[in-house]
């Protein structure tokens, strides 16, 4: 329920930026397959299955050269964008070097940073209307 709640909340926020139909619904698909990839990298994570997470990883940051990613043209987001392939990098990084320390901290931050995303879309929402 939280998951549809917060995809309802970003959706609205990417409708406010003025995202058209097209473009909403490839958000909107770009968006669930970063959630899915996101909750199999967390049970890498969980498990220290190292390939699966090194390759959820690279899978993540694959999507995040996709145009559907590209859609939103704000510079803020643009910035969230930027600050996510950083974290997603980091994570990699620390899957790497198999670094039980630093990888479900880097998981952490990847979860964070797609959190003050959504949250400025949904700002962004509320100070237009």
């Amino acid at each position: 329920m939280r998951t549809k709640s917060l995809a309802l909340v970003f959706l609205l926020a990417v409708v406010g930026l003025g995202a058209g139909s097209g473009q909403w619904h490839q958000v909107d698909q770009i968006m669930r397959e970063k959630l899915g990839l996101t909750q199999k990298i967390l049970e890498a994570v969980v498990t220290s299955h190292w390939s699966d997470l090194e390759a959820g990883a690279r899978d993540l940051e694959d999507l995040t050269k996709e145009p559907a990613w590209q859609v939103l043209k704000a510079p803020e987001y643009a910035a969230h964008s930027n600050a996510f392939r950083e974290t997603v990098r980091a994570l990699h990084a620390a899957a790497a070097t198999r670094d039980l320390e630093a990888t479900p901290k880097a998981y952490i931050a990847v979860t964070l940073s797609c959190v003050d995303c959504h949250r400025y879309l949904a700002r962004s929402r509320i100070a237009d209307r």
